[in-house]
């Protein structure tokens, strides 16, 4: 391959002078109003100041993901690119800080790339997208990442909804399955149950077709109609759905004798008045009151922060629900449960190594609010709140903006929340439990106690306390937590005795519960 003139290229003061197009093709200027986006976010947003020069020569060397003989270096005030060692461009490199003069490099040196390189030249522009924002992003942390079109369209889905049939559907074996149907959705009105293969969409044969081309299928306009086709156990079944707006069931209740277990998957914009509404129709029915509520966040991944807020919110009647704090002046904020009438029964919450961010914010102010026992094993520690940055190809940048601190005042982060009872160390019993609870054996709140002190570990005991009381735990009406749950909610003096032993493990005085 020949190999270009080596060219030292200036820069303008602006990033394009009008709004350029996105295309299927590398476009020089639309790709530099998505990298200006994109650090304009990072300096403005996340948690950390960082220089703006590094973001962009960290996406550069995400070239080399494309064609490794492709290379950027920096050099005094240039920026050299080179083929197999040989340079073919040259940059003048602006301020540390210049985000749109750092965009048009970025996009520039791209592009001088492209000349010289097949590779990425034959690259959509999507996935020189991908690959230098990840190389970006790197830099950050582990929580900040990029989205691309049409991952940023299925994420906004899943946070606020999307017009569709309300079904969740997997691919196995060449077919798209039904997973799940959501409740009062068309699909559950027309009978559409999980099992059911999707064999025909709009009078036209499903299969083969992707997860994505199906999704994309039985979506549309708000009242339009699509017929669908089921297979049904060798059945055919025929249902005619009207699409409506649809919003992913994230609360999932039921009655367990006289106790209220509430389990929540993740929080979406309807989490918060999906669970104040399961609540009330749960005391309402059973026939004799509740005595006690289970909310089940294992393997919950989290969500809105502002729907954690409710959540906690419904239990909590005054005081700190969470603190945030980060560069940005609006991500240092205070958040205060509402001098209301909260649910008072006494709570257990559950909670595993899958329990992360928003899900952390719930059980770690109900915990410190002295409203709940935890069980489980130690959360996930992700303790972070993201900002969503729109992008011009219609993606998205994810940063983090701001760290959560617990009630207490310890971060969410690296430790995550611990539980007051942990049932990840060694197989056990429910009696097990319960006995050693009773004897003394098994101490409530030294889950809480080891966090407490975690902060002024050395390096080797903070390893060793990272490993401790960690597991994903199944969940039925039947497992470990649940059955421990309901017996500590059933007898009210072995309740009391562990949720002292965990109010004194947070270093504070014991209360009695009605």
């Amino acid at each position: 391959m020949a190999v270009t003139a080596l060219v030292l290229v200036g820069l303008g003061s602006c990033v394009a002078a009008g709004k350029a197009v996105q295309s299927d093709r590398y476009d020089r200027a639309f790709a530099a109003e998505v990298y200006s986006a994109g650090y304009d976010g990072i300096a403005d947003f996340y948690v950390d100041a960082i220089p703006t020069e590094a973001i962009a020569l960290g996406a550069l060397s995400g070239v080399s993901t494309l064609d490794p003989a492709l290379g950027y270096a920096r050099r005094g005030d240039r920026l050299t690119v080179s083929l197999e060692g040989r340079p073919i461009a040259e940059f003048v490199t602006p301020g540390a800080d210049d985000v749109p003069r750092w965009a048009m490099l970025t996009s520039a040196a791209i592009d001088a790339g492209r000349g010289a390189s097949k590779a990425v030249q034959d690259a959509s522009p999507e996935r020189i997208y991908e690959v230098t924002f990840a190389s970006a992003l790197r830099q950050l942390d582990r929580f900040s990442r990029y989205l691309g079109a049409d991952e940023a369209r299925k994420a906004q889905a899943a946070r606020n909804g999307y017009t569709g049939v309300g079904i969740t559907i997997a691919e196995r074996e060449g077919s798209v399955w039904i997973t799940s149907v959501f409740g009062g959705s068309p699909a559950e009105e027309a009978g559409l149950a999980a099992g059911d293969r999707i064999v025909g969409i709009g009078g036209e044969s499903a299969l083969g077709l992707s997860l994505d081309d199906v999704a994309d299928r039985l979506r549309g306009l708000i009242g339009s109609r699509v017929e669908v086709l089921l297979d049904r156990a060798g059945t055919t079944v025929a249902a005619d759905l009207e699409r409506r707006p649809v919003i992913e069931t994230t609360v999932r209740t039921r009655r367990l004798n006289d106790i209220a277990y509430v389990g929540l998957s993740g929080f979406n914009r309807d989490t918060a008045s999906s669970l104040e509404r399961a609540l009330a129709d749960l005391q309402e029915t059973g026939g004799k009151p509740l005595r006690g509520v289970i909310l089940d966040l294992r393997q919950n991944r989290g969500g809105q922060l502002n729907q954690a807020i409710r959540v906690s919110d419904l239990f909590i009647d005054r005081g700190t629900i969470l603190d945030t704090r980060g560069r940005h002046p609006n991500s240092i904020q205070r958040f205060e449960a509402h001098d209301r009438d909260a649910t008072t029964l006494p709570m257990v919450v559950l909670i595993d190594s899958g329990s992360a961010s928003a899900a952390e914010i719930v059980a770690a102010a109900l915990q410190d609010a002295g409203r709940a026992l935890v069980v489980g094993a130690r959360s996930y520690g992700k303790g972070t709140v993201q900002q969503i940055v729109p992008m011009p190809n219609d993606g998205e940048l994810i940063l983090t903006w701001a760290r959560m601190h617990a009630p207490s005042g310890y971060g969410l982060s690296t430790f995550g929340v611990f539980p007051s009872i942990c049932t990840a160390e060694g197989k056990v019993d429910v009696e097990t439990v319960v006995q050693g609870l009773r004897d003394g054996r098994l101490q409530a709140g030294e889950a809480v106690h080891r966090r407490r002190v975690a902060e002024s570990l050395d390096t080797v005991s903070r390893e060793a306390l990272l490993s401790w009381c960690k597991a994903d735990h199944p969940q039925s009406d039947d497992d470990l937590d649940t059955q421990l749950a309901r017996r500590l909610l059933n007898e009210r003096d072995l309740f009391q005795q562990a949720f002292n032993a965990s109010r004194i493990a947070l270093g504070e005085r014991p209360a009695i519960l009605q």
